[in-house]
């Protein structure tokens, strides 16, 4: 890090005190110790991490990670329940601890790594040919999609069309990237945006907000102060986020049961017109009845302290801790190639949620598919301390990657910044799977580094302004 720059973040005057309002002010509500200490451990988890003209994915991962966490107390409250009444109050005691944990330990990994200045942000920009960028942005998009589309669901070679297919997003941040820097071709930028939120309609999960989280990576990136203009625009979008968020949860079980078919599957057999007159006549049927039942749905989709609890209650009073079998499990499943191993089977994470949680989750013939949780598979194998060992791990893990593609040379910074925020992006889910977040780091990882050193540096020299 440059020792003549502060790269922190800071807060203005009046952002300060009122945080600290707000810190006091949650402890006189109801668990409100417990919404004190996750608002404490968020601002040590963001004190040591953010720094400005740093890729945005680590804020955006923590912060996720972090409103998971908090919701359950929330979920909690809506239904008047004490968070000491069980073994919650333990579940968010060490997901605090677990996080800020990892947040220390990559925190260590990275903080030597010297951060460019806007100058040195600006002049990688403009190497670049924008609309060169933008033809190869629309070009993945289409192939890539395509090529998805065609394979559908090929197994272990899945993950692999997983990966690839987002490579347009690498070449989404880099634009917008640009746009921020440069100050041009916004309207372009918008449009993209726009796109891919029209288009992702649609899909049977909807992941239309995927592309406005990407968006939101990119301008954590340059935050340099947080000042009460940007807390009013975050709040506008937490707004917005929030009634499509709700809308989408009020309407998605008839929504995929059309779409689909009957059939429980995860697929679209529908023409798009047909799916989207699904969709509009879904909202205009919604009544604030509706919107009330998926607000307390949306409570407890987006927390995910449930199953770490009643692990808690399960494990050793009624299962013994497995000292490692778990994570064990993850590893060697994702270190299997079914190529050689023919036979491997298909990983059900539903039935591991299953067996330590007691409740009855819906499986792969049922269509559907819940983990456990990597906090949870952690418990599960070593306790209240153990436990740490493998969140350490995991952080040493994410650090690790950071520093392979941030120290690549050959590569425009700003192609860097963007591999490292869509290489760690599935660290934002508090909720992974242990085999998943291992397995798709992993292959994230893997793909993306054999990119940056045989693809990524021709295309780079293509994309180069010539002269």
């Amino acid at each position: 890090m440059n020792p003549a720059i502060n790269y922190k973040v800071s807060f203005s005057g009046t952002n300060v005190w009122t945080i600290l309002a707000i810190c006091l002010l949650s402890t006189l509500s109801f668990n409100g110790i417990f919404i004190f200490t996750c608002l404490a451990t968020l601002m040590l988890i963001l004190s040591l991490i953010w720094r400005y003209n740093r890729p945005g994915i680590l804020v955006f991962a923590f912060i996720l990670q972090w409103l998971q966490v908090i919701t359950y107390i929330f979920w909690q409250n809506s239904k008047g329940q004490s968070m000491l009444a069980s073994n919650s109050a333990a579940a968010l005691l060490v997901s605090c601890a677990g996080l800020f944990l990892m947040a220390v330990v990559i925190h260590f990994m990275i903080r030597n790594l010297e951060i460019p200045t806007l100058a040195r942000l600006r002049e990688q920009a403009e190497k670049i040919n924008s609309r060169k960028l933008l033809l190869v942005y629309v070009l993945t998009t289409v192939f890539l999609t395509s090529v998805r589309f065609v394979f559908g669901n090929a197994g272990g070679a899945d993950q692999l069309l997983v990966v690839f297919s987002s490579l347009k997003w690498v070449f989404f941040m880099t634009y917008g990237f640009m746009v921020w820097l440069r100050k041009k071709n916004v309207l372009i930028f918008i449009i993209i945006i726009g796109y891919e939120f029209a288009s992702s309609l649609t899909s049977y999960f909807s992941s239309f907000k995927e592309v406005l989280l990407f968006a939101i990576i990119v301008a954590l990136t340059f935050v340099t102060k947080i000042r009460p203009r940007q807390i009013i625009f975050g709040l506008i979008a937490i707004v917005l986020l929030g009634v499509l968020l709700l809308t989408w949860t009020a309407i998605k079980s008839d929504y995929r049961m059309y779409v689909n078919k009957g059939k429980r599957e995860q697929v679209v057999s529908v023409k798009r017109s047909e799916a989207i007159g699904k969709m509009q006549s879904e909202v205009q049927d919604l009544t604030l009845n509706n919107y009330k039942l998926a607000s307390n749905m949306i409570l407890y989709r987006i927390q995910y302290l449930h199953n770490l609890n009643l692990s808690m209650e399960r494990v050793p009073y009624l299962l013994p801790h497995q000292n490692g079998a778990v994570w064990w499990k993850n590893i060697s499943f994702v270190l299997t190639p079914r190529v050689l191993f023919p036979n491997k089977g298909v990983y059900n994470a539903s039935e591991k949620a299953r067996l330590y949680t007691g409740l009855h989750y819906a499986g792969l013939k049922e269509g559907s598919s819940f983990s456990l949780g990597y906090f949870a598979d952690s418990y599960v194998d070593f306790g209240y301390v153990g436990m740490f060992f493998p969140i350490a791990l995991i952080g040493l893990f994410v650090g690790w990657i950071y520093r392979v593609f941030f120290k690549m040379s050959r590569l425009n910074v700003l192609f860097s910044y963007a591999i490292i925020n869509i290489c760690l992006y599935n660290f934002s889910s508090f909720e992974a799977d242990g085999l998943f977040l291992f397995g798709r780091l992993l292959t994230n990882l893997i793909v993306y580094w054999v990119l940056a050193v045989t693809v990524f540096p021709m295309l780079q020299k293509w994309l180069y302004k010539k002269g």
